[in-house]
Order: C-alpha cells, then structure tokens, then sequence
C-alpha cells in the first residue's frame, strides 16, 4: 500500500514538472506582414511588440516608400503607403520595430499583369 502512494506521488510530481517547464518555455511569434491591398499599398503585420514604434520600407522595381507606424496593445500594426507600386513588379517591404522585431513581405506581381506595360 505505501508503495502505490509512494509511486502515486512521484508520478503526481513528475506531472506537475512537466506542466511548470512547459509553460515557462512557451515561444512568442515571430512578427509577421501580409498585403491587404496594392494600390495604395497597405500592409498588415502582427506579432509585434505592443507600443513599439515600427518603420517599414517597400521596394518595387526602382521605386521605394517608407511609412511608420506603433504597435497596438496586441502587437499589431496596419500601414498604409503614399505610393503605387508598379503593378507589373513584385513588392518587398521589410518592417523593422525599434526593439528589434523583424518581418519581411515578398508579393509576386498579381496574375495576367505580365501583358501589362511596366508603369501603366
């Protein structure tokens, strides 16, 4: 009998230690962006951290912009660009949070734009 509490405790006490490490070592997300539109370009990101000021670049072809922007209290960010991209170019835009965060969007140029003259 004190043999089945003795083994009962221990395997109680294993459980407990396996949750408490398992909750202490959970991992944030990594800041990510997403296209919402291209024209005017607006971009959506999340995983950042809350308050934090975030520049972000896009690139196009030969073309750049820059917006700024601050985190929401749940990490989340939405940017809109005074720029049109290029709509035959793929866009890159790279968001850099002042703590450090990091996120890169790569958006192919939309489908059937490679008939479209280049800056029309």
């Amino acid at each position: 009998m004190r043999t089945q509490i003795a083994w009962g405790l221990l395997a109680l006490a294993l459980v407990a230690a396996a949750s408490a490490t398992a909750s202490t070592t959970t991992q944030t997300a990594r800041p990510t962006l997403t296209l919402v539109q291209r024209i005017p370009l607006l971009v959506r990101g999340t995983h950042f951290r809350p308050g934090e000021r975030v520049r972000l670049t896009a690139t196009a072809g030969t073309t750049h912009a820059a917006a700024a922007t601050t985190a929401t209290r749940t990490g989340r960010i939405v940017a809109r660009f005074d720029y049109a991209p290029p709509i035959c170019t793929r866009i890159v835009v790279q968001a850099t949070g002042r703590s450090g965060d990091h996120a890169t969007l790569v958006a192919k140029p939309p489908p059937g734009s490679a008939g479209v003259p280049c800056g029309l």
